[in-house]
This record gives C-alpha cells, structure tokens and sequence, in this order.
C-alpha cells in the first residue's frame, strides 16, 4: 500500500491517521501498514521513525479513550436527567390515588384541545363533570379506605371506556371530569348516557357487604371561541342541577 509512496505523503499520511477517530480499528490498520513499510525499508530517506509512529498514536488514543469515557459518562447523565424529568412530569400531572390525570394535567390538556379547536384543527367537543352521590355515606359507614376503593373504582370505569384522545381526570374529592376531545355533541352525549347509565351500575364488596356507587353529571359542549373557565362554571352549574 505504502511501498511507492514518497515520503512527503508517508508524513502527511501519519498525520491523518494521528488524527482521525477511532472507528472499528481502521486507523490502527493504516498504522501497522506504515510500521511494516518502515521496517521494510529501513534504508529509505525519511524523517519519522517507528518511535515516532507509537508515540503519536499512542498520545491519539489516550486521548481518544478519554473522550470517548467523558461523552459515555455525559449521555448516562443525561439519560438519568431525562428519565427523572419525565417521572416528575408524570407526578404533577397525575392523582397518586387514582393513577389518572389531576386537576393539573387536565386544565393544561384542556387548553390544548381549545387551541386546537381555534385553529380549526378538532371539531370541539364534550366535557362531563361526575361527582358521586353517596361518597361521604360511603366514608361514613364503612371508613375511608372503603371510599379510596369507590374512588379507584370510578376512576377505572372511566379510563377504561374512553377513547386515546380522550381524558379522565379526578379534580379532587369525589369529583371527576371526562374531556370527549374532536366530537360533536351528539356523540358525546350517547356516550355520556351509556357511562352515567354503567357508573350507577357500579359496585363493589367491602368486608362482606355489596357497597353501591351512585353518580350524578353535567354535560357542556365547547366551540371555537369558548373560554375554559366558562366551560368549567356551565358543567358544574349543570351537575349540581341534575344532582338536585
């Protein structure tokens, strides 16, 4: 490979390949050719030497193992940096209770799906406002676990039955709300009907005893244009409506 080459390009050559990165050894190829031609041709005119091989390329790949453990080092960092960000992420947005989305992340969801609606990319929608009947009963008469149970309950009827683009959120308390995202307000409100009619259907057994679970909601459909806090006032004002 080296055997016609002028000396002036064997130097430049070294030069290059003191240089370059370290990639599947090809560089240490290129120097065992240099190192086999000098000792070949011991007697022809140059300037580098093999101590002067080693030593350049020695000094190269300490420096290049150092890089490369600062840049591995770098990346497990940043890889460590991004999964706790995302794990924080997940915590402000989401009832520890219930494991669905909070008040939080649905307030913040919701002024996304209105911004959509304003720039014509989603039709609008449906938001339904639950809150349950018989929850301090239920708190009162069997204990708070028994009521943490009717909540995780609810909270699971409702992930269960709803769309990917669609949100299920606990506010707080006994009170949940379903974001039906991109639908008119026909089909959300077949859908409310059908997920009212299986939230009073709900029970579960505590210690024995068969405990109900009883809901009442309000329903607001919102358009280009609506505002989230006149949203949220209309569909709790027509869920206390419905409760009475």
């Amino acid at each position: 490979m080296f055997n016609n080459m002028p000396p002036e390009e064997l130097h430049d050559k070294l030069l290059q390949t003191s240089r370059i990165s370290v990639k599947k050894g090809k560089w240490l190829d290129d120097a065992s050719d240099i190192l086999s031609y000098l000792e070949n041709n011991k007697s022809a005119k140059h300037d580098i030497t093999q101590e002067t091989v080693w030593g350049r390329l020695g000094s190269t790949l300490g420096l290049l193992k150092q890089a490369h453990k600062i840049i591995s080092q770098s990346e497990q960092k940043i890889s460590e940096q991004a999964k706790r960000i995302e794990v924080l992420e997940h915590l402000t947005t989401t009832d520890e209770l219930t494991n669905i989305t909070n008040r939080r992340g649905l307030v913040t969801a919701f002024d996304r799906e209105l911004d959509r609606v304003n720039r014509d990319k989603s039709q609008g929608g449906l938001l339904i406002m639950i809150d349950l009947d018989n929850f301090k009963s239920i708190n009162d008469t069997y204990g708070h676990d028994a009521g943490d149970a009717a909540l995780q309950l609810v909270a699971t009827t409702l992930s269960s039955d709803i769309r990917t683009m669609d949100i299920a959120a606990r506010m707080g308390g006994d009170e949940f709300v379903i974001l039906f995202a991109n639908t008119d307000r026909k089909q959300a409100s077949e859908r409310a009907q059908f997920l009212i009619k299986k939230l009073n259907n709900l029970s579960f057994i505590w210690n024995g005893d068969e405990i109900p679970v009883r809901a009442s909601i309000g329903l607001k459909n919102y358009t280009q244009g609506s505002k989230a806090k006149h949203i949220f006032a209309a569909v709790d004002q027509d869920m206390y409506a419905n409760k009475r």
